[in-house]
């Protein structure tokens, strides 16, 4: 894993966890090539339902190579995104060129500090925030990397550079992993020759969390959420491409990596040359309640 040597014993939570959030980076090409996108029914509702007004402020939380970020600036939105990787971000601005109201800023979210704001302030904050800035947006976005920034920090900053008519919208693409022979094999391998990477969760659980953890931050809601079902087929080379740019698989020791690249490849081969994964784009939209600004 370049960038970011294993160290020779178990990773803590917390190490795990910084080692996966950093990982992107390094393969930022492979992220645009292989990472999907979102259906664009998803983007329509987005606008629709949330009231951005024509041309409105978009702040988007890591924005990856733009996979989100091109259906909004096409549709004529001015957005600033924050990404933490140097490489990301860089690949991000080359596929937004044509959008003179896009701004990719290289920052950790963590580190971010709107204009205007006193840059001597901690960027945490236990009070409640205000909206206070001084150019304040009118949507705050995340696709596939809000679980990434504490949760209290993400809720907070969100809601102290809103508008009070603002919302904040979360995006992910949920695999729902089918009960099929295919699956069934592929989890088999994954016991045997990579125990710590597990196949996704059910989707319906994890919807379940994200919401209650956007209501209980007090901050946003009620929480809207829409499902948007969608599915790929996938031979061995672009499968393997995606999971080269998955966290869970980069901070693999090599020689277990390629192990199980070589026994996924061997699969998708022997069922067939092509696979189909079942994905759930979720969209959560909730609005800044109006005590966030007291």
């Amino acid at each position: 894993m370049r960038g970011h040597e294993l160290p020779d014993r178990p990773l803590k939570a917390r190490e795990r966890h910084q080692l996966r959030k950093h990982s992107f980076d390094a393969g930022a090409r492979l992220y645009d090539r292989f990472r999907p996108g979102y259906p664009e029914p998803l983007f329509n509702d987005l606008v629709r339902m949330s009231g951005i007004p024509v041309a409105g402020r978009i702040l988007e939380i890591g924005p990856g190579t733009g996979q989100a970020t091109l259906p909004l600036a096409r549709r004529g939105f001015s957005i600033t995104g924050i990404e933490l990787g140097a490489s990301m971000a860089r690949l991000c601005r080359e596929n937004l060129a044509a959008f003179p109201n896009v701004e990719i800023l290289n920052t950790a979210f963590e580190d971010w500090q709107p204009v205007g704001h006193d840059r001597n302030r901690p960027a945490i904050s236990d009070r409640v925030p205000r909206a206070d800035c001084p150019e304040p947006f009118d949507l705050a976005l995340s696709a596939t990397a809000f679980h990434w920034i504490p949760a209290k920090l993400a809720f907070t900053r969100c809601a102290k550079v809103l508008r009070p008519s603002g919302s904040l919208a979360l995006l992910w693409n949920f695999v729902d992993v089918p009960d099929n022979r295919f699956y069934n094999d592929l989890r088999a391998l994954y016991r045997r020759i990579a125990p710590q990477v597990h196949l996704s969760k059910p989707p319906e659980e994890r919807i379940l969390r994200q919401s209650r953890k956007i209501t209980s931050s007090g901050l946003f809601g009620p929480v809207t959420i829409l499902r948007y079902p969608w599915q790929k087929e996938y031979t061995a080379d672009s499968y393997i491409g995606l999971l080269k740019t998955m966290s869970d698989h980069a901070i693999l020791a090599p020689k277990v990596r390629n192990e199980v690249f070589r026994a996924i490849r061997k699969l998708i081969d022997a069922h067939g040359g092509s696979f189909v994964r079942p994905v759930i784009a979720v969209l959560f939209l909730a609005p800044r309640r109006s005590s966030a600004g007291t």
